[in-house]
């Protein structure tokens, strides 16, 4: 799938233990505080949804990009591996679901698929479609 994230996006950088190490400057105010800290310890219940892509990207050594739906948003997502070993993560939140209503959840994820549409070819719909889960749990 090609959804390419901006480079100016908000990005943190993990070691190998998947800890912060680095915080770019448009994730400051969120990261900065979390410098040293375990992500998963941080975001709890984040780890299914997202570390599957970052084992990946660590494992092929190449870029993996993806969108997810996590916590009431849907984000565009790119793990970058770099040669230190370290992955360098940007994400852009494309959309806020209203989750509480089945018809604001219709409306927003609608709108959600649109904007993704926007940027990706059209024969990605299908694909993105397919990326889009929502797992249990979270708030």
């Amino acid at each position: 799938m090609a959804v390419t994230v901006e480079p100016h996006a908000p990005f943190v950088v993990l070691d190998t233990g998947d800890t912060i190490v680095e915080v770019g400057p448009g994730a400051e105010s969120q990261f900065r505080p979390l410098l040293g800290s375990v992500l998963w310890d941080c975001f709890p219940g984040s780890r299914p949804v997202f570390k599957p892509y970052y084992d990946e990207a660590r494992r092929t050594r190449k870029p993996v990009e993806f969108v997810q739906f996590h916590n009431g948003n849907v984000a565009r997502v790119r793990a970058n591996p770099r040669a230190d070993d370290r992955l360098e993560l940007y994400w852009e939140v494309v959309s806020r679901l209203d989750t509480l209503t089945l018809d604001g959840l219709a409306q927003t994820l609608d709108e959600a698929l649109e904007l993704l549409d926007r940027w990706t070819e059209s024969g990605d719909r299908d694909e993105l479609r397919k990326s889009l889960r929502v797992i249990e749990g979270g708030a």
